[in-house]
């Protein structure tokens, strides 16, 4: 039996008696085709099965594929369970809906780096949420020369969406010094191989990412404002989870009871580190002084009455600033936006205790 020949954008225009363009545009540029002739094109179509222009083949003659790429530097699930990128996958995506365009999502923590890097040939940009320059993906997005937008990411020649880090966390430092806080350690996000290091805010940070290094900056503004040695403040990686965060506070707290306050990087670490504290019986705020970074609602388990003193900062709308950065660019070319985040003292953070008393 022979099979039926498939419909095309010829063949319509054939069976009409119109332009193959007229058909073209029908379904591409609406607006250059009469109402009348674009609903009896379409109508026909429909009656011989035929859906539209193949994607494909108008990608090869545009030169677009109608999709931006989002690289991040987790796992495919991270982006779905971790409230911060929740937020701003939702900023991103409001725009690309007002847009007409995709996302395609490229995580860098992927076990099969060559799905990774297919994916990244599909897109017509890049918004870079991925902190590590020299990671082979994040070098060879940026060797395409597609329109491309950072955030949180030093990359002075690309537009850029940025938070005020470094200030932001010399207010949370300068809070728990002026609380009499003197033997504090920070709890940060892991470098780009390994986790689990302990070192000191006097060691050299230039090779972290831009987040950790901005923040790591800040720590040092305040207490080399109060005079306190760097060599003294511990620095403990961990991953950016509440497990991560308990675990690095219990251990924290075991092997140097006269630790009085926990600076964390984001709010999961803060969280996890308020249920390390209470598994070997240290109190927040009496004992122990617990601060986060990012202003996310609290996991089930932690008291609804008990606000957490953090920095809040809008994810969503640093999504959303990238995406029309990119989506929607100024004639001038390369941009800079600056968000500002907000410290907020909750509930978490108090006054040091008295020696002797913790």
């Amino acid at each position: 039996m022979a099979r039926a020949k498939r419909a095309t954008l010829k063949s319509i225009a054939s069976d009409l008696g119109v332009t193959h363009t007229s058909v073209s545009n029908a379904y591409n540029n609406p607006a250059k085709v009469s109402k009348a002739l674009r609903d009896r094109i379409i109508a026909h179509a429909r009656s011989v099965n035929y859906e539209g222009p193949n994607p494909a083949a108008r990608s090869l003659r545009t030169g677009r594929c109608g999709a931006i790429g989002v690289l991040f530097n987790d796992q495919l699930s991270y982006a779905f369970t971790d409230p911060h990128d929740i937020a701003f996958l939702r900023g991103i995506s409001s725009v690309c809906e007002e847009e007409g365009a995709n996302i395609v999502l490229i995580p860098l923590q992927n076990k099969r780096p060559e799905q990774r890097d297919q994916l990244a040939a599909i897109v017509d940009g890049f918004i870079l949420n991925a902190p590590y320059r020299s990671h082979p993906t994040i070098r060879q997005a940026l060797a395409r020369g597609l329109p491309t937008v950072v955030v949180d990411f030093d990359a002075p020649e690309l537009s850029s969406v940025l938070t005020n880090d470094r200030a932001a966390m010399q207010a949370v430092v300068a809070h728990l010094l002026a609380l009499g806080h003197r033997h504090l350690a920070i709890v940060t996000f892991p470098r780009e191989e390994g986790t689990g290091e302990i070192r000191s805010l006097e060691d050299d940070f230039s090779d972290e990412s831009y987040v950790v290094h901005e923040r790591m900056e800040g720590c040092r503004d305040a207490v080399d404002a109060a005079g306190v040695p760097r060599s003294a403040v511990l620095v403990c990686e961990t991953t950016n989870c509440e497990d991560g965060g308990q675990r690095a506070a219990a251990w924290l707290l075991r092997c140097r009871p006269e630790l009085t306050a926990l600076v964390c990087f984001s709010d999961r670490l803060a969280y996890g580190a308020l249920a390390g504290a209470a598994s070997i019986g240290r109190q927040v705020p009496g004992t122990l002084s617990v601060t986060g970074f990012d202003g996310i609602d609290p996991p089930g388990g932690m008291s609804p009455g008990q606000r957490l003193t953090t920095v809040r900062q809008n994810a969503c709308e640093k999504g959303r600033r990238a995406a029309e950065i990119l989506l929607c660019p100024d004639k001038e070319g390369t941009t800079s936006i600056a968000i500002e985040a907000e410290f907020v003292v909750g509930d978490t953070s108090g006054a040091a205790p008295e020696a002797g008393k913790q």
